[in-house]
């Protein structure tokens, strides 16, 4: 769910619409919405595509993702 949420911002931070974003990583906008919802059935291929799309840094943290993840976990 943590991940969805960080996706969701990241793409609003960017000013990315759900079509955008799911036209290039070649999904549905409904799967989008799932991943940003965090639902657990969503690949985790779609997830990752969809995560470097819109500049979520999975693998290599820094502390403004670190940051980030800390902020919505408080909210």
């Amino acid at each position: 769910m943590l991940l969805g949420q960080l996706v969701r911002k990241a793409r609003i931070e960017r000013k990315m619409s759900t079509l955008n974003v799911a036209e290039r990583a070649g999904i549905s906008r409904g799967l989008l919405r799932r991943i940003e919802a965090g639902d657990p059935r969503s690949t985790i291929g779609a997830v990752f595509e969809v995560a470097a799309i819109v500049g979520v840094r999975l693998f290599d943290v820094e502390q403004a993702t670190i940051r980030r993840l800390n902020a919505i976990a408080n909210s």
